[in-house]
């Protein structure tokens, strides 16, 4: 019996996300090993969002020229090599150079939904895109988890394992998943081409809809453990319970309800949705007096985000045809990392400027700076309601091993 392509793309995705969510939370402590300061640490962890951000559509290419396996294969042995170096590294340099190949490695997500998006009919792409935000979200709850564990053992320990599960990772990829018929493009062509195809006007705004969306969400999860420690006095593990919770929204959304809602009420709308109730959330959460009113607003940025975030991946996908899906999505991804990368920089500086204030201050202004940037990808998303193509393509012949 042969394994679904569908069930060996996400399960690819989720072991991929534990390795990097086991590492997301133990980064930081471990460059303070090299006496990384404050800066340096913030400049590490953007280093691999800005390396997505640059090779995200260059593998999109690549996998639209040479194929989704290869590409994906290779991405999964330079996360394992990311790893093993982060391990050994022996001074603070070589953790930032460990850091950018991971980050390059890592920039294959737009790779991945467009393997999904070549065996999925084009009115089934957001519950199936929103698949690997389920991987996300279960990967980002399983890995801290697992790193943690792990850390009591050596703070090199999740490392280790992290590069173990990217290598059998990678064995698995070989063995069960088949390379999707599509169809081939036939020249590189530069980025504004690829605009042009896709559709120029429509992809644009989609593009920086998702840019200015990830760099407000990040300023959020970026300044939240932080916040709640200072504000409410939670400790590392009471927040990382709060992180599981939010990553178990995501999951039931994006895995679950996200494919009925994108049918029923369309995927332009769910956006929008989302959007609003990010901006909501965030601009509320100054005024959270205890932890439960917090944490209901916590909530309400986690259903936004799980609404958004695959809809509009699904509206690039939808617009584009077969032989260029890699390079959108990849377009899109990217977009993305750049957004992790300005989020977390713009949260340093509006959180350094609360830093004297009192605790109940703390925080206040990146939430309200956060939330008016969210309200920004609110307006630009109402462009495109009613702008939604109808894509004639038909998936590849390799969906029907799904069954």
């Amino acid at each position: 019996m042969k394994r679904s392509p569908l069930a060996s793309i996400l399960s690819i995705v989720f072991i991929d996300l534990i390795g990097f969510g086991m590492i997301i939370p133990i980064l930081p402590l471990y460059a303070q090993r090299f006496q990384a300061t404050e800066w340096q640490i913030g400049i590490l962890l953007a280093s691999y969002s800005f390396m997505q951000f640059l090779a995200s559509p260059v593998l999109g290419w690549l996998s639209d020229r040479y194929g989704r396996k290869p590409v994906l294969l290779c991405s999964l042995v330079g996360s394992a090599a990311g790893y093993l170096l982060m391990a050994n590294a022996a001074s603070l340099g070589m953790l930032f150079a460990a850091r950018i190949l991971a980050g390059i490695a890592g920039a294959s997500v737009g790779t991945a939904s467009a393997y999904i998006a070549d065996i999925t009919p084009p009115q089934d792409r957001s519950k199936r895109i929103g698949l690997i935000g389920a991987a996300f979200g279960i990967g980002f709850v399983l890995g801290p988890a697992i790193g943690g564990i792990l850390s009591h053992f050596s703070v090199i320990a999740p490392f280790w394992f992290a590069a173990i599960l990217s290598v059998l990772n990678a064995i698995l990829m070989w063995i069960v998943l088949p390379e999707p018929e599509r169809h081939t493009a036939r020249q590189k062509g530069p980025l504004k081409d690829t605009f042009e195809q896709a559709g120029s006007w429509r992809l644009g705004v989609i593009t920086v809809t998702y840019f200015i969306a990830i760099a407000g969400f990040a300023i959020v999860t970026v300044i939240y453990p932080q916040v709640s420690h200072r504000r409410f006095e939670l400790d590392q593990s009471q927040i990382s319970y709060i992180f599981v919770m939010m990553g178990l929204i995501g999951a039931a959304i994006q895995g679950g309800g996200i494919g009925r809602l994108a049918k029923r009420f369309g995927d332009a709308n769910l956006a929008i949705t989302g959007f609003a109730l990010m901006a909501a959330s965030m601009m509320l959460m100054p005024f959270a007096s205890s932890v439960p009113i917090f944490l209901l607003f916590s909530v309400g940025l986690a259903i936004g985000n799980s609404l958004s975030q695959p809809t509009v991946n699904a509206m690039a996908s939808k617009g584009a045809s077969a032989a260029l899906q890699g390079r959108v999505l990849g377009v899109v991804q990217s977009a993305g990392s750049l957004g992790r990368v300005f989020g977390p920089v713009i949260a340093g500086f509006l959180l350094t400027g609360d830093h004297l204030g009192p605790n109940a201050q703390y925080g206040n202004t990146p939430f309200l700076v956060g939330g008016v940037i969210i309200a920004l990808a609110f307006g630009l998303a109402t462009t495109l309601r009613g702008s939604e193509p109808v894509t004639p393509e038909m998936p590849s012949p390799v969906a029907a091993d799904k069954k």
